[in-house]
């Protein structure tokens, strides 16, 4: 059996050296990715610069745009709790015919609190920023890093307007695309293919193989995977304000739905009553056609075009079909609440019992289940008129006696 003292010694032996000490560090890393190390006070970041160059379309686009900065961090875990750090922060701006990036590096820990606020210092510089989920998650931790360092100035100079494109994005490209991650859009809308990228999943493990003494070649693909986070960011937003310049009518991947909400956000109500109507008279999937449909309805009858509204549900009527059914009852609907012309819902409903009956005897309608259920609410709809029309028109003979009666 081995004695203590025999212990102690073989463990003296193999005992790791020390930690290099944070000015060391910082100096290494920027020398091995040949960048300039920025100090302020006790703490810094090594910066390193890049720039792509842009097309002239997006920046055509761009240009109509408040100037910007993208932002996009890289940290040591996916919450915004204490323990979690921003190692990285990629900011980017266009420049002439150049995307200009900065990212900022953070050598080791004693020196966060000399990166945030070189960070904070260029979100300062411009109006806007922009990010992706930023909103979330990048916006809050920076404001929780800077809060724990008593940068409380700092956080006061924050751009006031934010622009998360997350929302943007689920709402034009989530359904087409079947997820709405920056990767998601890059490559089903933006054409972007990244062939060596590092996956969000390794970088807080890399950053932490560099801190036990790993190579700084440990960060490379960190640093190209941010750096393309935030061209991407530009170029994101060149093709929403396409988009929304009229690019819709010949995007192959998009939301049509989301983006005639998004044009009614910004005003354009004539534009998205275009989209909606060509995209409910083309579409494929039954639901969605009658989901635009809809959508066109409140738009027409909010600007008093009744005839319109009510013409887009007639051109789906001609088919025996229980789109045409739930055609006929949008119709007899329009009629009552809006040309309050009982008799003519009630033709409209009648009609709609008429297509009903045919589409079950054609085998159209789908199961009994749901023939069922549409039937109910014809019938439904049709024992609520006639009672109606019955006492409007009781209503009508009592006022034609008494106009006899005085005359």
């Amino acid at each position: 059996m081995r004695s203590l003292t025999d212990r102690l010694a073989t463990a003296r032996r193999v005992a790791p050296q020390p930690r290099a000490r944070a000015e060391d560090r910082a100096e290494e890393l920027a020398r091995w990715f040949d960048a300039r190390l920025t100090m302020d006070g006790p703490g810094g970041a090594v910066v390193i610069e890049r720039s792509v160059a842009l097309s002239t379309i997006d920046l055509g686009a761009l240009a109509t745009l408040a100037p910007a900065c993208y932002f996009d961090t890289e940290t040591t875990g996916l919450s915004t709790g204490a323990g979690t750090v921003i190692f990285l922060a990629g900011l980017g701006w266009v420049r002439g015919d150049r995307f200009i990036a900065r990212q900022y590096l953070l050598p080791d820990y004693p020196h966060e609190a000399g990166l945030l606020r070189a960070v904070a210092a260029e979100l300062a510089a411009l109006p806007r920023m922009v990010s992706y989920n930023g909103r979330c998650f990048d916006l809050p931790l920076l404001a929780a890093r800077l809060t724990m360092n008593g940068l409380f100035s700092e956080m006061a100079g924050l751009p006031a307007q934010h622009d998360d494109l997350l929302p943007l994005a689920r709402r034009l490209w989530r359904r087409p695309l079947g997820g709405a991650r920056l990767a998601d859009v890059e490559s089903g809308v933006l054409g972007v293919r990244r062939h060596s990228d590092c996956p969000g999943s390794e970088v807080p493990e890399r950053y932490f193989g560099y801190l036990r003494g790993g190579s700084p070649q440990l960060l490379a693909a960190v640093l190209d995977h941010n750096l393309q986070d935030i061209v991407s960011l530009a170029l994101l937003e060149a093709e929403i304000v396409r988009l929304r310049a009229g690019a819709w009518r010949t995007a192959a991947i998009l939301d049509r739905r989301g983006m005639a909400i998004d044009l009614l956000r910004g005003g354009e109500a004539d534009a998205a009553l275009e989209l909606v109507e060509d995209s409910a008279v083309v579409c494929a999937d039954p639901a969605e056609g009658v989901a635009l449909r809809r959508l066109a309805t409140r738009l027409l009858l909010a600007s008093g075009q009744v005839d319109r509204a009510e013409g887009l549900w007639r051109t789906s009527t001609r088919r025996a079909s229980l789109d045409a059914v739930l055609s006929w009852i949008e119709v007899a609907r329009i009629r009552e609440r809006h040309r309050e012309d009982l008799h003519g819902a009630l033709e409209a409903t009648l009609a709609a019992s008429r297509v009903l009956d045919l589409t079950f005897a054609l085998g159209r309608g789908g199961g009994m289940l749901t023939i069922g259920k549409v039937r109910l609410q014809v019938d439904a709809r049709l024992r609520r008129l006639r009672r109606w029309v019955a006492a409007a028109e009781r209503r009508a003979a009592r006022q034609a006696a008494t106009e006899r009666r005085i005359a």
